[in-house]
Protein backbone atom coordinates (compact mmCIF):
# COMPACT_ATOMS: atom_id res chain seq x y z
CA UNK A 1 0.00 0.00 0.00
CA UNK A 2 1.29 3.46 -1.28
CA UNK A 3 2.09 5.77 1.78
CA UNK A 4 0.58 9.31 0.79
CA UNK A 5 1.37 10.70 3.61
CA UNK A 6 5.20 11.09 3.06
CA UNK A 7 4.86 13.36 -0.55
CA UNK A 8 2.29 15.34 1.08
CA UNK A 9 4.90 15.81 4.13
CA UNK A 10 7.32 16.35 1.70
CA UNK A 11 5.50 18.81 -0.31
CA UNK A 12 4.93 20.76 3.03
CA UNK A 13 8.34 21.32 4.09
CA UNK A 14 8.91 22.63 0.31
CA UNK A 15 6.29 24.93 1.06
CA UNK A 16 7.80 25.67 4.64
CA UNK A 17 11.27 26.42 3.17
CA UNK A 18 9.92 28.93 0.38
CA UNK A 19 7.65 30.59 2.86
CA UNK A 20 8.85 30.58 5.90
CA UNK A 21 5.71 32.34 7.50
CA UNK A 22 3.77 29.30 6.94
CA UNK A 23 5.89 27.21 9.22
CA UNK A 24 4.76 28.84 12.45
CA UNK A 25 1.40 27.38 13.04
CA UNK A 26 -0.19 31.12 15.00
CA UNK A 27 1.04 32.69 11.60
CA UNK A 28 0.00 30.20 9.33
CA UNK A 29 -3.97 30.37 11.13
CA UNK A 30 -3.78 34.40 10.98
CA UNK A 31 -2.92 34.07 7.17
CA UNK A 32 -5.47 31.76 6.30
CA UNK A 33 -8.07 33.99 8.59
CA UNK A 34 -6.83 36.28 6.31
CA UNK A 35 -7.11 34.27 3.31
CA UNK A 36 -10.86 33.71 4.42
CA UNK A 37 -11.92 37.25 5.37
CA UNK A 38 -10.89 38.67 1.51
CA UNK A 39 -12.38 35.50 -0.01
CA UNK A 40 -15.81 36.52 2.26
CA UNK A 41 -15.66 39.93 0.45
CA UNK A 42 -15.18 38.71 -3.40
CA UNK A 43 -18.22 36.31 -2.58
CA UNK A 44 -20.18 38.80 -1.48
CA UNK A 45 -19.61 41.59 -4.06
CA UNK A 46 -19.48 38.74 -6.96
CA UNK A 47 -21.97 36.92 -6.57
CA UNK A 48 -24.61 40.25 -6.44
CA UNK A 49 -22.48 41.28 -9.70
CA UNK A 50 -22.95 37.90 -11.39
CA UNK A 51 -26.94 37.45 -10.85
CA UNK A 52 -27.79 41.25 -11.00
CA UNK A 53 -28.08 42.14 -14.85
CA UNK A 54 -30.16 45.41 -14.16
CA UNK A 55 -27.09 46.36 -11.95
CA UNK A 56 -24.58 45.98 -14.65
CA UNK A 57 -26.64 47.85 -16.85
CA UNK A 58 -26.95 50.45 -14.04
CA UNK A 59 -22.93 50.44 -14.22
CA UNK A 60 -23.14 51.06 -17.75
CA UNK A 61 -25.77 54.16 -17.82
CA UNK A 62 -24.09 55.50 -14.10
CA UNK A 63 -20.73 54.41 -14.06
CA UNK A 64 -19.92 56.14 -10.79
CA UNK A 65 -22.39 54.63 -9.14
CA UNK A 66 -20.57 51.23 -9.16
CA UNK A 67 -16.96 52.89 -9.29
CA UNK A 68 -17.60 54.96 -5.73
CA UNK A 69 -18.58 51.13 -4.52
CA UNK A 70 -15.38 49.25 -5.75
CA UNK A 71 -13.51 52.30 -3.99
CA UNK A 72 -14.93 51.26 -1.01
CA UNK A 73 -14.42 47.75 -1.50
CA UNK A 74 -11.01 48.15 -2.38
CA UNK A 75 -9.97 50.93 0.62
CA UNK A 76 -11.71 48.45 3.06
CA UNK A 77 -9.59 45.77 2.44
CA UNK A 78 -6.64 48.17 2.40
CA UNK A 79 -7.87 49.44 5.92
CA UNK A 80 -7.84 45.95 7.06
CA UNK A 81 -4.10 44.58 6.07
CA UNK A 82 -3.02 48.37 7.47
CA UNK A 83 -4.64 47.81 10.78
CA UNK A 84 -4.02 43.92 10.98
CA UNK A 85 0.13 44.98 10.03
CA UNK A 86 0.22 48.24 12.50
CA UNK A 87 1.40 47.64 16.01
CA UNK A 88 -0.72 48.13 18.94
CA UNK A 89 1.63 49.37 21.56
CA UNK A 90 4.01 47.07 23.44
CA UNK A 91 4.91 48.22 27.43
CA UNK A 92 8.67 46.77 26.43
CA UNK A 93 8.97 48.92 23.43
CA UNK A 94 7.90 52.11 25.17
CA UNK A 95 9.61 50.74 27.99
CA UNK A 96 13.32 50.71 25.94
CA UNK A 97 12.59 53.96 24.32
CA UNK A 98 12.13 55.73 27.82
CA UNK A 99 15.41 53.85 29.03
CA UNK A 100 17.02 54.79 25.82
CA UNK A 101 16.06 58.85 26.09
CA UNK A 102 16.89 58.78 30.14
CA UNK A 103 20.90 56.73 29.13
CA UNK A 104 21.42 59.56 26.11
CA UNK A 105 20.31 62.39 28.41
CA UNK A 106 22.44 61.55 30.74
CA UNK A 107 25.30 60.79 28.62
CA UNK A 108 24.77 64.32 26.82
CA UNK A 109 24.16 65.85 30.31
CA UNK A 110 27.68 64.52 31.54
CA UNK A 111 30.01 65.24 28.36
CA UNK A 112 28.51 69.24 29.10
CA UNK A 113 29.86 69.15 32.31
CA UNK A 114 33.05 67.27 31.67
CA UNK A 115 33.66 69.97 28.57
CA UNK A 116 32.98 73.08 30.72
CA UNK A 117 34.85 71.72 33.40
CA UNK A 118 38.03 71.70 30.78
CA UNK A 119 37.58 74.89 29.39
CA UNK A 120 37.61 76.48 32.45
CA UNK A 121 33.98 78.11 32.13
CA UNK A 122 32.35 75.97 34.74
CA UNK A 123 32.90 76.62 38.34
CA UNK A 124 31.61 73.47 40.11
CA UNK A 125 30.16 74.68 43.68
CA UNK A 126 27.75 72.90 45.70
CA UNK A 127 25.00 74.74 44.33
CA UNK A 128 25.89 74.19 40.80
CA UNK A 129 26.16 70.58 41.18
CA UNK A 130 22.59 70.44 43.28
CA UNK A 131 21.47 72.11 40.11
CA UNK A 132 22.76 69.68 37.72
CA UNK A 133 21.07 66.74 39.85
CA UNK A 134 18.05 68.34 40.35
CA UNK A 135 17.98 68.67 36.35
CA UNK A 136 19.08 65.12 35.63
CA UNK A 137 16.24 63.95 37.86
CA UNK A 138 13.47 65.92 36.52
CA UNK A 139 14.37 64.97 32.89
CA UNK A 140 15.76 61.60 33.14
CA UNK A 141 13.02 59.79 34.96
CA UNK A 142 13.09 55.97 35.61
CA UNK A 143 10.15 54.21 33.32
CA UNK A 144 9.38 52.69 37.39
CA UNK A 145 8.72 56.07 38.58
CA UNK A 146 6.84 57.03 35.71
CA UNK A 147 4.68 54.21 35.86
CA UNK A 148 3.86 55.13 40.06
CA UNK A 149 3.44 58.86 38.70
CA UNK A 150 -0.06 58.03 37.11
CA UNK A 151 -1.30 55.28 39.83
CA UNK A 152 -2.71 56.53 43.17
CA UNK A 153 -0.12 57.00 45.87
CA UNK A 154 0.08 54.13 48.15
CA UNK A 155 0.64 51.68 45.40
CA UNK A 156 2.93 48.83 45.32
CA UNK A 157 5.27 48.10 42.46
CA UNK A 158 4.68 44.33 42.65
CA UNK A 159 1.10 44.86 42.29
CA UNK A 160 1.88 46.81 38.78
CA UNK A 161 4.39 44.26 37.86
CA UNK A 162 3.62 41.65 35.15
CA UNK A 163 4.14 38.36 36.20
CA UNK A 164 4.81 37.26 32.45
CA UNK A 165 6.86 40.06 31.24
CA UNK A 166 8.20 41.34 34.54
CA UNK A 167 7.69 44.74 33.75
CA UNK A 168 5.71 47.68 35.35
CA UNK A 169 2.26 48.22 33.24
CA UNK A 170 0.83 51.66 33.22
CA UNK A 171 -2.64 51.76 33.49
CA UNK A 172 -5.01 50.04 31.18
CA UNK A 173 -1.99 48.40 29.98
CA UNK A 174 -2.18 44.11 29.88
CA UNK A 175 -0.86 41.19 29.10
CA UNK A 176 -1.87 39.40 25.36
CA UNK A 177 -1.76 35.52 25.44
CA UNK A 178 -2.11 35.17 22.55
CA UNK A 179 0.67 37.72 21.47
CA UNK A 180 2.78 36.89 24.63
CA UNK A 181 3.72 40.71 25.11
CA UNK A 182 1.96 43.72 27.43
CA UNK A 183 -0.15 45.78 25.18
CA UNK A 184 -0.57 49.65 26.20
CA UNK A 185 -4.45 50.33 26.82
CA UNK A 186 -4.92 46.97 25.70
CA UNK A 187 -8.48 47.08 24.38
CA UNK A 188 -8.76 42.47 22.80
CA UNK A 189 -6.88 40.06 20.73
CA UNK A 190 -8.69 40.36 16.99
CA UNK A 191 -8.85 37.14 15.68
CA UNK A 192 -9.49 38.15 11.91
CA UNK A 193 -6.89 40.86 12.05
CA UNK A 194 -4.19 38.13 14.37
CA UNK A 195 -2.86 40.86 16.05
CA UNK A 196 -4.17 43.34 19.03
CA UNK A 197 -6.18 46.22 19.55
CA UNK A 198 -4.44 48.90 21.91
CA UNK A 199 -2.93 52.31 21.83
CA UNK A 200 -1.20 52.28 18.47
CA UNK A 201 -3.89 50.99 16.25
CA UNK A 202 -6.80 51.72 18.19
CA UNK A 203 -7.57 54.52 15.55
CA UNK A 204 -6.78 52.43 12.74
CA UNK A 205 -9.08 49.86 13.95
CA UNK A 206 -12.40 52.12 14.54
CA UNK A 207 -11.84 53.37 10.85
CA UNK A 208 -11.78 49.90 9.68
CA UNK A 209 -14.96 48.97 11.22
CA UNK A 210 -16.65 52.39 10.34
CA UNK A 211 -16.04 51.29 6.39
CA UNK A 212 -16.71 47.49 6.96
CA UNK A 213 -19.75 48.69 8.21
CA UNK A 214 -20.37 51.09 5.28
CA UNK A 215 -19.87 48.32 2.74
CA UNK A 216 -22.00 46.16 4.40
CA UNK A 217 -24.84 48.51 4.72
CA UNK A 218 -24.08 49.24 0.33
CA UNK A 219 -24.12 45.57 -0.07
CA UNK A 220 -27.23 44.49 2.04
CA UNK A 221 -28.91 47.09 -0.02
CA UNK A 222 -28.07 46.27 -3.30
CA UNK A 223 -28.85 42.80 -2.40
CA UNK A 224 -32.78 43.75 -1.07
CA UNK A 225 -32.79 45.47 -4.45
CA UNK A 226 -32.24 42.61 -6.55
CA UNK A 227 -34.48 40.21 -4.46
CA UNK A 228 -37.46 43.18 -4.76
CA UNK A 229 -37.02 43.75 -8.46
CA UNK A 230 -39.89 41.73 -10.53
CA UNK A 231 -38.12 39.99 -12.94
CA UNK A 232 -38.49 36.17 -13.31
CA UNK A 233 -34.97 33.86 -12.63
CA UNK A 234 -34.17 30.52 -11.30
CA UNK A 235 -35.20 30.10 -7.85
CA UNK A 236 -31.49 28.54 -6.85
CA UNK A 237 -30.41 31.98 -7.24
CA UNK A 238 -33.05 33.37 -5.02
CA UNK A 239 -32.40 30.77 -2.30
CA UNK A 240 -28.22 31.61 -2.22
CA UNK A 241 -28.67 35.42 -2.25
CA UNK A 242 -31.84 34.95 1.23
CA UNK A 243 -28.93 33.02 2.65
CA UNK A 244 -26.40 35.34 1.72
CA UNK A 245 -27.87 38.04 2.93
CA UNK A 246 -29.06 36.54 6.86
CA UNK A 247 -25.74 36.12 7.19
CA UNK A 248 -24.63 39.72 5.92
CA UNK A 249 -27.45 40.87 8.10
CA UNK A 250 -26.15 39.26 11.27
CA UNK A 251 -22.45 40.51 10.54
CA UNK A 252 -23.68 43.95 10.35
CA UNK A 253 -25.80 44.06 13.24
CA UNK A 254 -22.58 42.96 15.32
CA UNK A 255 -20.16 45.68 13.31
CA UNK A 256 -22.91 48.21 14.15
CA UNK A 257 -22.54 47.29 17.93
CA UNK A 258 -18.96 47.28 17.49
CA UNK A 259 -19.27 50.44 15.89
CA UNK A 260 -20.97 52.26 18.70
CA UNK A 261 -18.95 50.44 21.51
CA UNK A 262 -15.74 51.86 20.32
CA UNK A 263 -17.29 55.24 19.04
CA UNK A 264 -18.09 56.12 22.81
CA UNK A 265 -14.21 54.12 23.74
CA UNK A 266 -12.33 56.64 21.38
CA UNK A 267 -14.40 59.49 23.20
CA UNK A 268 -13.10 58.73 26.89
CA UNK A 269 -9.63 61.28 26.37
CA UNK A 270 -7.37 59.43 28.73
CA UNK A 271 -4.49 60.71 30.40
CA UNK A 272 -2.30 58.03 29.62
CA UNK A 273 -2.73 59.10 25.96
CA UNK A 274 -1.22 62.28 26.64
CA UNK A 275 1.48 60.78 28.83
CA UNK A 276 3.15 58.89 25.96
CA UNK A 277 2.65 61.53 23.16
CA UNK A 278 4.64 63.84 25.53
CA UNK A 279 7.24 61.50 25.89
CA UNK A 280 8.67 61.29 22.53
CA UNK A 281 11.60 62.16 23.56
CA UNK A 282 14.11 64.98 24.77
CA UNK A 283 16.26 66.12 22.18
Amino acid sequence: MVDLCCPLRGACERCYIWFPCLADPARRSSLLLKVALVVLHLVYAGVVFLFDRDLIEKARKEPWYIALYLLLFVATLIQYFVTACSSPGYVLDVMRAVNEANAMFTSRFKQRQTASSKNGGFVVSSDGDQLGRNLLGSNSTSWSKMVMDLYPLGMSTRTLTCSYCNVEQPPRAKHCHDCDRCVLQFDHHCVWLGTCIGQGNHCRFWWYICEETALCIWTVILYITYLTADISRAWWKDAVMILLLIFLSISLIFLFLLLLFHRYDMSYISALSEFFSNVHFPV
